[in-house]
């Protein structure tokens, strides 16, 4: 699946959950914009659904063009703190459901996946809206089981940038919408009777959704 349906989905999900909020919005007697940029923590949970790039870069080994990788669900989890109205600092833990990889019918690997970043956020602080940006670096931790003769790094350096939205139900609840792009090192490697062949730097793109709450 290319960038554009995911980005896609983004836009749907935000266009929805503001036209359902505009009118609550509209009649809520609030506080004014300072409630919603206040200098605060905030923690935030949700869910991840995270599209194969995998597969294209399998695709450019030759051994490696037949198989499947499947697009996967996961959980995430932030910790951060709001340090101005546009400027926030967070730690990010993501996990994600096995990655399967098939040949034809058969399952031949299992890759669990796992994730943790350090993140910094610049906000565009328009009051219960807030879009922003995202940039981070951290750590991929990776499981293999199955197909034997396949190696993937156990451990990885990640880069994580992306763009999402933060829409406040009340001044501390509010609901998450965003799609991060994931960079990393990790290299995959595969011992073949014809040699051995290896590829570096997969890519994921994840969708994310959830709720937060800021103190």
């Amino acid at each position: 699946m290319g960038i554009m349906g995911p980005m896609s989905s983004v836009c749907l999900v935000v266009v929805l959950v503001g036209s359902a909020l505009a009118p609550r919005v509209a009649s809520a007697g609030d506080d004014g914009d300072a409630d919603f940029a206040r200098g605060a923590g905030y923690v935030g949970v949700g869910g991840s659904r995270v599209f194969d790039f995998i597969e294209d870069s399998l695709d450019d080994i030759p051994v490696l063009t037949d198989i499947e990788v499947d697009d996967i669900w996961g959980v995430n989890g932030r910790v951060g703190y709001h340090l101005t109205s546009w400027l926030a600092l967070e730690g990010e833990y993501e996990w994600l459901d096995d990655i399967h990889a098939h040949l034809g019918s058969l399952t031949i690997a299992h890759i669990g996946t796992q994730l943790a970043t350090a993140n910094v956020r610049l906000i565009w602080p328009l009051g219960r809206f807030q879009p922003y940006l995202l940039g981070g670096a951290g750590a991929m931790f990776l499981n293999t089981r199955g197909i034997v003769g396949l190696d993937v790094d156990r451990s990885a350096f990640v880069g994580r940038v992306g763009l999402g939205i933060d829409v406040y139900l009340t001044k501390s609840v509010f609901v998450e919408v965003g799609a991060d792009a994931l960079l990393t090192d990790a290299r995959i490697s595969l011992d073949t009777p014809f040699g051995s062949v290896s590829e570096d730097g997969p890519v994921f793109v994840t969708l994310q959704f959830g709720l937060g709450y800021r103190f």
